[in-house]
């Protein structure tokens, strides 16, 4: 739940055009708080099956979210090669994100 809620700022703060740098900030803390959930369900043996699915694709999703933000920062401080390398993370978190999207049961 507090992963939710940490997701629910990020979507505040990406709404209200808040600065890269807090966006960023925001969707990392997401991404942990997911990847803390989902290390905590997997030895547990009454969740549904689609808890694991989700959990894994949202870690990825505010990864991406927050790579996405801090390229953007790396560009405005006209770091173009940090802000090429983020995009490249970026990228690669979105191709992990494919399968979940692919599967009717998430």
């Amino acid at each position: 739940m507090l992963s939710q809620a940490q997701e629910v700022f990020v979507l505040k703060a990406t709404a209200d055009k808040m600065k890269d740098a807090i966006v960023a900030k925001l969707a990392n803390q997401a991404a942990d708080y997911y990847g803390d959930a989902f290390k905590q369900c997997q030895y547990k043996e009454n969740l549904p099956k689609e808890v694991l699915p989700v959990l894994a694709a949202k870690h990825c999703m505010m990864q991406a979210t927050a790579e996405l933000h801090q390229s953007a920062l790396a560009n405005q401080k006209k770091k173009f090669g940090e802000e090429i390398a983020r995009l490249q993370v970026m990228h690669t978190f979105t191709i992990c994100l494919m399968p979940f999207y692919k599967d009717p049961n998430v």
